[in-house]
């Protein structure tokens, strides 16, 4: 039971139960023209610590809030007509993707590895603000602009198929002036930086005990980068890196400064936004393994599907509420 906690029900080798994402380039029509207008874009976050789920979470919310001609749950084909005021279309960034160049990384001088982790140069920030900013203006990604998420293996963790359909004709009737467009982005330093922070709607937290997210991230093969090769964590890496790192990032978004167990602080509205600080309308999904206890005949993870329903019901709240 407890390795069955632990990995989420996730088989990590298969792409079974999540559609393939290919993601747009700026040569492609990203721009969609409904009703005269491209429809606004909305930046809904999925934050959370490494193995948490963010991008498993991030793919099924793309395949429920994408536009499709697939039957309804009461059988009718969903009509170009009744999307084209309401969400246009759905599509991901990834944070890992605006990772430095390996060789620019610094070494650990204590443990002698190389460091991805520390918040203030795991990331450029900069590149991925200024990426938010211009997809936003224009509705297409910045020229040159690719991913290689791809290349990482996609745990197969399928949800309940009742709440992916009811959340789909929820969304399939959502009627809105011009049309959103929704910008999904993931990441495990997502709200570290004040100002990539900023750019965002709806900011969704993952937060998964420590035990947990070490044994899947033991499990797991390696980290694609951008040159093209696997980083694989040396012996030691999560405990020593890993972690420290998350905490470092996280301790001023927490009360108490406990990462595990605190509630969220809320910032002070006079206080300037600063890296690492309280995360405004932060909401925060505690991942509870004592309550996944899926029977061995459950073909689903009740865990993500309860993420996947929650993190739905947040970015409805703020579609029907933001409606002009």
């Amino acid at each position: 039971m407890a390795e069955q906690l632990l990995s989420m029900r996730c088989r990590h080798p298969s792409h079974d139960h999540l559609p393939p994402i290919t993601l747009r380039r700026p040569s492609d029509d990203m721009v969609v023209s409904g009703a005269g207008a491209a429809g606004r874009i909305v930046v809904v976050g999925v934050g959370g610590a490494t193995c948490s789920g963010k991008t498993t979470l991030a793919k099924h919310l793309l395949h429920i809030l994408n536009p499709s001609s697939d039957s309804g749950s009461d059988g009718a084909a969903s009509s170009g007509s009744n999307r084209a005021h309401g969400i246009l279309d759905a599509f991901i960034l990834h944070q890992d993707d605006f990772a430095p160049p390996e060789a620019t990384l610094p070494v650990n001088e204590q443990f002698g590895v190389t460091d991805w982790d520390h918040p203030p140069t795991a990331i450029d920030y900069e590149r991925m603000r200024s990426t938010i900013e211009h997809i936003k203006t224009t509705g297409s990604f910045p020229p040159g602009f690719s991913s290689h998420d791809h290349l990482n293996a996609q745990p197969d963790c399928p949800i309940s198929e009742q709440v992916s359909t009811t959340w789909r004709d929820k969304f399939g009737s959502l009627s809105t002036n011009h049309g959103v467009r929704i910008m999904l982005v993931d990441g495990f330093l997502l709200y570290y930086d004040a100002a990539v922070r900023s750019t965002m709607d709806v900011k969704i937290f993952l937060r998964t005990p420590r035990a947990v997210l070490k044994q899947r991230r033991d499990e797991r093969f390696g980290y694609a980068t951008a040159e093209g090769t696997v980083w694989k964590d040396p012996e030691g890496y999560f405990d020593n890196i890993v972690w420290p790192a998350y905490e470092l990032a996280h301790r001023g978004v927490f009360g108490r400064h406990d990462v595990e167990n605190g509630k969220a602080v809320k910032p002070d509205p006079d206080a300037k936004p600063v890296a690492g600080g309280p995360v405004e309308g932060l909401c925060v999904l505690d991942v509870a393994p004592a309550q996944q206890a899926d029977s061995a005949a459950s073909t689903f993870s009740r865990e993500m599907t309860q993420l996947v329903d929650e993190t739905c019901a947040a970015i409805w709240t703020f579609l029907t509420a933001s409606q002009p």
